[in-house]
């Protein structure tokens, strides 16, 4: 069995409307994957749904081999991590320290691995000047990075990041996705997004479309069936936009292909 698993998995927030309509999925451990979808796709409510936020209605769900339902979800919980959108709405601290001391004191670790900890994982998001920093006083990208530096600090194995980058200026999403890029042989991630341009950095796509998949494969796979990325109402990237107008242009066939070959390496290019 996957580190992950969803088995005929159903939610409806209304009678007559499925947010999730039957998923099945496997992820690995160790795998990056995205979960790509436009607004009301369903793919936050899959997070929300891994974390025991929100329970299913129908179907299965197993983490590391064990079911999830009220009997487990304390355990479950241990092992998977979110980072959520608003950076604004996750901090609990009056100081960057105190925040991602939190978790550890609700774990009642001991003061001296407790401090051993923040520091490891402070530095291990370029924060670690900040500790006795006011969180108000920070950007948002640096939010999201001490937001990411406590749930590393409870070592999951398996980090969410729910639209972690789509609240944060360019700056903002250049410091998450340098953090995503540096933790992510350690650790399983999932990316919740509806952005190209950050789904083209993981391993694999997994596409959503009102509450069902609709695309699983690699970035190179799943961006060749943009007539299907389209449907799902997700802005494709530009270079995808301009193989289109190469396709119909005038040049000779031997030159289109290298154009279009040349901008299929730049959409895949991390």
């Amino acid at each position: 069995m996957s580190f992950i698993e969803l088995q005929d998995v159903y939610f409806r927030y209304t009678k007559d409307d499925y947010a999730l309509n039957g998923i099945n999925l496997s992820i690995n451990r160790g795998e990056h994957v995205c979960i790509l979808g436009h607004n009301g796709s369903g793919k936050s409510t899959l997070a929300k749904i891994l974390v025991g936020l929100i329970e299913k209605k129908k179907g299965h769900i197993y983490i590391d081999g064990i079911e999830l339902d009220e009997k487990t979800i304390d355990n479950i919980r241990q092992k998977i991590g979110i980072v959520f959108q608003n950076p604004d709405n996750q901090f609990v601290g009056v100081t960057v320290e105190d925040d991602i001391a939190f978790g550890l004191e609700n774990r009642k670790v001991s003061r001296d691995e407790m401090i051993k900890l923040i520091n490891q994982f402070s530095s291990k998001v370029s924060m670690q000047d900040f500790l006795n920093r006011n969180p108000e006083e920070l950007s948002g990208g640096e939010k999201q990075r001490v937001a990411i530096a406590g749930v590393l600090a409870m070592n999951p194995e398996v980090i969410i990041f729910d639209e972690a980058t789509s609240m944060l200026d360019p700056k903002g999403v250049k410091e998450v996705m340098e953090v995503i890029e540096n933790i992510k042989k350690e650790k399983t991630i999932i990316s919740i997004t509806h952005n190209l341009s950050e789904a083209k950095h993981c391993d694999r796509i997994i596409v959503m479309n009102q509450g069902k998949i609709v695309l699983d494969g690699t970035p190179e796979e799943v961006f060749k069936n943009t007539n299907v990325l389209i449907e799902s109402r997700l802005d494709i990237l530009d270079s995808m936009k301009l193989i289109d107008k190469v396709k119909n242009s005038t040049l000779n066939i031997n030159k289109k292909q290298e154009v279009e070959d040349a901008l299929w390496q730049y959409a895949y290019h991390k």
